[in-house]
């Protein structure tokens, strides 16, 4: 049956980027209609406080309307009575009645018979007095301006009144509501540079000032909305324009329309932390999308390597099977000819140095499967202790030397005296290894060079082995070390092998606190170095 291979990396990675994206719609989605909400909510908001101000603002104006009677001009003649004779008379007492009576009416010239006796006791009093009394200036100015206005009112103002310069202002001020209501019959909101609100009622006219509106319109509009009045409602209201804005109708007289517009909050302004929030919600996304691929990654990288690492046990479950198989039966075979007395006696003495030397071999491989099985369980004890290592490397080229002879390779040693804090047989091992790969991997008739030295600056020594073999292809050069692999089909098909010796190797110079480097290019050889520190 065969094995189901797991899903690739694309296919994890899209199975956890798409609820992702999935997510990232309806964060979106709700970041949108988040931000529906927050404007309808400010919309409601605006409209609400302009409904209230509308009816704030005819409270106002109700409390502030000013009302007087207006004349015409040029004034329209009344009927001739007899009290018209008093006027061109003398008889103060007369005039004064006339003076005081509310329906004198208007004399034939149009003029309040009222005023004309006024002006008359005055005319009649002007020889004894250079200019009139308080006491009865203000009841004068007040007939001629409130109780019976006429074209006359300028003339007393100016001639008869030159002091009273507020009653003037006053009077100035109804002349211009009386030009402004001529202009504009229809009453209501007027402007005229500035707001003014009229009603027209007979001869009578209501109006409130400009100074009254701004003065309201300044308390409504505080620093959170633009405020301004339009006698028709206009189009655009709500958030369509970028901005929050609404209407209401005030209610007084024919009526007018009160506008106000956020100055705080605007679509701009909401638009512009939208788009800082789908920023962030964005950019949580990515960041959790690299995390995520950068997860699977590893997790794909780590079952990957699991993989390899089964598919190279088994490899070294296989030649550590053949690798033991091999000697073994050679060794019973040449056992079991010896045992029969059948064979030469120099036969019998070559026979005994293969199986010495196939039983060195079996002793070495299941050392060093032993070896990094302790190393792997954490359960090797290593022995630092002070050596010469000079005399250890010659020992071990010595042993290595029959090997070397069969293939006819020499082994060349330049050896420095060094001294060092190290484990002897884990040296020794681990030079073994190396030699027994360089003697496997070279050509018959090929020079292997054995190197001791040591660094007094960087307080380390270094040991070398250089071969002329195949060599080692540079994309292989970093995984040479790790565990239970083994070079190329090519290699493999030619050589033995389990596949854990550079990677015990390694294990022993790390238990140094040292380094292992290999130096190789294909067709001319490899050199590897174990540089170890003096006192380990």
């Amino acid at each position: 049956m065969a094995r189901r291979r797991p899903p690739s990396l694309l296919v994890a990675w899209l199975a956890v980027v798409i609820p992702l994206l999935t997510l990232g719609v309806f964060a979106w989605r709700g970041i949108e209609a988040q931000a529906d909400v927050i404007r309808r909510e400010k919309q409601a908001e605006v409209d609400s406080e302009v409904k209230r101000s509308a009816k704030e603002l005819a409270r106002r104006l109700q409390e502030s309307v000013t009302e007087f009677q207006t004349f015409p001009d040029p004034p329209r003649p009344g009927s001739a009575t007899p009290e018209d004779a008093i006027l061109d008379g003398s008889d103060r007492e007369a005039l004064a009645a006339l003076r005081d009576r509310p329906d004198a009416g208007l004399s034939p010239a149009g003029l309040p018979r009222r005023v004309l006796a006024a002006l008359r006791l005055m005319d009649l009093d002007s020889s004894s007095r250079e200019s009139l009394p308080p006491e009865e200036a203000k009841p004068l100015l007040r007939l001629v301006t409130d109780e019976c206005p006429s074209v006359l009112t300028s003339v007393v103002i100016d001639k008869l009144l030159p002091a009273s310069e507020p009653e003037r202002t006053s009077w100035q001020k109804r002349e211009e509501i009386a030009a402004a209501a001529r202009r504009h019959p229809e009453g209501g909101l007027v402007s005229e540079g500035d707001y003014l609100w009229l009603e027209t009622a007979g001869d009578r006219i209501r109006y409130v000032g400009s100074e009254a509106i701004s003065e309201a319109l300044r308390d409504l509009r505080g620093d959170q909305y633009q405020v301004w009045l339009t006698r028709e409602p206009i189009q655009g209201n709500g958030s369509s324009a970028g901005v929050f804005s609404s209407s209401a109708n005030v209610e007084m007289g024919s009526g007018f329309w009160l506008h106000m517009r956020s100055l705080v909050l605007s679509e701009l302004v909401i638009d512009g932390a939208l788009r800082n929030q789908k920023r962030w919600a964005a950019s949580l996304l990515g960041v959790a999308a690299v995390v995520s691929f950068g997860g699977l990654s590893m997790l794909h990288r780590t079952l990957r390597r699991e993989r390899q690492l089964n598919e190279m046990k088994s490899q070294f479950v296989a030649s550590v099977s053949h690798e033991l198989r091999a000697p073994v039966a050679s060794i019973r075979l040449m056992a079991d000819a010896l045992e029969a007395g059948k064979v030469a006696p120099e036969t019998a003495k070559e026979f005994h140095r293969l199986i010495a030397r196939e039983g060195a071999r079996l002793s070495t491989l299941v050392g060093n499967v032993l070896d990094h099985a302790r190393i792997e369980q954490g359960r090797k004890v290593w022995k630092m202790e002070a050596c010469d290592l000079s005399s250890l490397v010659a020992d071990t080229v010595r042993v290595m030397e029959p090997l070397a002879q069969e293939k006819g390779i020499t082994l060349k040693q330049e050896l420095l005296p060094v001294e060092a804090t190290a484990d002897a047989d884990a040296v020794q091992q681990a030079l073994v290894n190396l030699l027994d790969n360089a003697i496997k991997f070279s050509p018959q008739g090929s020079l292997i060079a054995i190197v001791l030295g040591y660094d007094d600056e960087r307080r380390c020594w270094r040991l070398s082995v250089c071969d002329h073999g195949l060599g080692i292809p540079k994309g292989e050069q970093t995984r040479i070390f790790e565990r239970f692999y083994r070079p190329g089909d090519e290699l493999r098909r030619e050589t033995q092998g389990t596949g854990i010796g550079l990677s015990l190797v390694k294990s022993i110079v790390e238990a140094h606190r040292g380094s292992i480097a290999v130096e190789s290019e294909p067709g001319k050889g490899s050199t590897f170095t174990l540089t170890f520190p003096l006192s380990a």
